[in-house]
């Protein structure tokens, strides 16, 4: 299935925008490690650092990603 080009740049433009929020979250990240540390809650701590490393793998595969499809004009490079 073929989008129209306008179509398909909205898909991006929302990708660019989930992936300035991962980077926003990846971000905070290390305050909510520090709460948790203070309140000595482990669990929490370990979910959190999961999320970091899911984050740290995700967010310049995105990017890279993205800069693909910039580099090629706007074409798709699925």
């Amino acid at each position: 299935m073929q989008l129209p080009p306008e179509e398909l740049e909205q898909r991006y433009t929302r990708l660019r925008a989930v992936v300035a929020g991962f980077e926003i979250r990846y971000n905070q990240l290390p305050d909510q490690v520090k709460d948790r540390f203070d309140e000595a809650d482990l669990t929490a701590i370990a979910d959190l650092m999961a999320e970091k490393r899911d984050l740290e793998r995700l967010i310049p595969e995105l990017k890279d990603f993205l800069r693909k499809w910039e580099e090629d004009g706007g074409q798709s490079v699925l």
